[in-house]
């Protein structure tokens, strides 16, 4: 019965909600509904006025949501590549780690961490770490649990993207209308994530191109087995489009643009065009919480 379930994953845009309902079909996903939504403007977080417009889209393509899994917005994110003994030591590192995050963001913090490889010149044991303070995952899951909702866990999008992009080494590109999303990934571990803000500008601008070409230098020289990752763009056509096009244009390397799932549409859904800005509400209905990092 939980193979069949159905689950449902909800993004949260800066202008929009998108959700998708997934259930399992073997090694593949049936495609239950998708809907996207706007949101009311100039709120840091949904309202429960815009939960609700979510939630009567999906009755109208026959979902009766209870339960979903929702992404947190990177804004709401602390993340640092931290130095701290190795686990070998005995030091409490989940514990060293949250007072490490603590530092730029004062308040209790749900955390979790990556061990790193080994790096070129590294002094210590380096290891990934995201939190979420407990606060704004509050301020988050208030508007869904006012209109009856039950959220079976809070995830960032690296997580999600993950989940969805291949096993093998890959730098994610999460192109957006006003950010852009960089995640590096070692088969099933995240190494490192990082958001652009556009501030208005293309990316073809000079402080994005730097900060971009920055990144991936630095990604390369940190992580020798990303030399040859795969180049993963994802997002809104528009952006994805101009995206994918500055980096062939300042690298010699192909640019993937599909997700990495079996993803079956049927009825009025299969002549639906099912692009990668869904990704993140994709790889959030993929997801099975009781077995992966939640929060």
């Amino acid at each position: 019965m939980l193979k069949n379930r159905t689950s449902i994953g909800v993004d949260i845009g800066v202008r929009t909600l998108r959700a998708v309902a997934l259930s399992h079909e073997g090694n593949a996903f049936r495609l239950r509904a998708m809907v996207e939504t706007v949101r009311t403007p100039n709120h840091p977080v949904p309202t429960r006025q815009d939960v609700e417009r979510l939630l009567h889209a999906l009755e109208r393509q026959g979902i009766d949501a209870r339960r979903i899994s929702l992404a947190v917005p990177p804004d709401r994110l602390a993340s640092a590549i931290v130095e701290l003994p190795p686990r070998s030591s005995g030091a409490p590192i989940e514990t060293l780690a949250q007072a490490e995050l603590t530092k730029g963001a004062p308040g209790g913090l749900e955390v979790f961490i990556w061990d790193l490889p080994p790096g070129r010149r590294a002094r210590a044991s380096e290891y990934f770490a995201i939190g979420l303070q407990h606060e704004a995952a509050n301020e988050l899951l208030l508007p869904f649990t006012q209109c009856g909702l039950d959220v079976d866990h809070l995830e960032p999008e690296a997580t999600a993207l993950q989940r969805i992009t291949g096993r093998n080494n890959r730098v994610v590109f999460m192109a957006g209308a006003r950010n852009i999303g960089i995640y590096a990934f070692d088969t099933s571990s995240t190494l490192f994530m990082r958001t652009i803000e556009l501030a208005g500008e293309s990316v073809e601008s000079d402080r994005v191109h730097t900060s971009l070409v920055g990144t991936i230098d630095y990604l390369a020289e940190r992580f020798p087995m990303l030399e040859e990752a795969s180049v993963i763009v994802l997002g809104e056509p528009k952006a994805s489009d101009r995206l994918s096009a500055s980096l062939l244009l300042e690298y010699e390397t192909t640019v993937v643009r599909e997700l990495r799932v079996d993803i079956r549409s049927t009825g009025w859904l299969a002549d639906f065009d099912l692009d990668t800005r869904w990704a993140t509400a994709i790889g959030l209905a993929a997801g099975q919480s009781s077995l992966e990092v939640a929060a």
